[in-house]
């Protein structure tokens, strides 16, 4: 049986045969987000964890993948999270619009005090109203995801996550090769070779699953 070492939530998103592929969402997520990509993803085992804090995960920030073998998949703070800590672990990694860490102090400083600005209104807000506050950065804009897949969740748990997870806190890692939608042009400026991802912003595996789909087929090589 697939697990982690600590109770962090797993779902079998699809059952297949070979190596598992394995999904880490994004900060506000859960791993049913991944039901569009495995959907083409036909043959493939994929499991996917709702990450501390979110879903039906407590929050427990030291969790192992115990798996002997996977490919890995991680999308914006679960592709921060595979890229410092299980990239040699995978067999293969796939990031999804990630940062791959910020450059000088300052950047930190000022990171570190918007999530904690973020963190203070996830526990002050009603969480529809911080939702709406989140998507309209303009980031995400033109997509909005499903509210009523998100707004279930245990907010001091949230809080608790975007702290530990901070980028702030993140060391920088030179990579390439990292999905970036079309329309994000604030994250295709921090690579100097990524993967356009076509008609899609910064949710791609949302906003274009098929041909995020396509790019974990070839990097598994399935």
């Amino acid at each position: 049986m697939y697990h982690l070492h600590v109770k962090l939530a797993s779902k079998l998103l699809k059952s297949g045969s070979g190596t598992p592929i394995v999904f880490l969402h994004g900060f506000l997520g859960r791993s049913e987000d991944w039901l569009p990509v495995c959907s083409y993803l036909p043959s493939c085992t994929c499991i996917g964890f709702d990450l501390p804090g979110h879903g039906d995960s407590p929050f427990e920030p030291d969790f192992t993948i115990d798996i002997p073998k996977f490919h890995l998949v991680g999308y914006s703070m679960g592709g921060r999270i595979a890229l410092q800590r299980f990239r040699t672990q995978a067999l293969s990694l796939t990031l999804l619009s990630i940062n791959p860490g910020l450059k000088t102090e300052e950047e930190k400083q000022a990171r570190l005090k918007n999530d904690e600005m973020w963190a203070n209104l996830l526990l002050q807000l009603p969480i529809d109203e911080f939702l709406k506050r989140w998507y309209d950065q303009s980031i995400f804009k033109p997509y909005k995801p499903d509210f009523a897949t998100r707004r279930n969740q245990n907010v001091e748990g949230l809080a608790k996550a975007l702290m530990h997870y901070s980028l702030a806190k993140q060391e920088r890692i030179e990579i390439d090769g990292v999905l970036v939608g079309e329309w994000d042009v604030k994250f295709r400026a921090l690579f100097n070779h990524p993967i356009i991802i076509p008609n899609a912003g910064h949710m791609i595996h949302l906003e274009n699953p098929k041909a995020v789909a396509e790019i974990i087929r070839m990097r598994a090589a399935l």
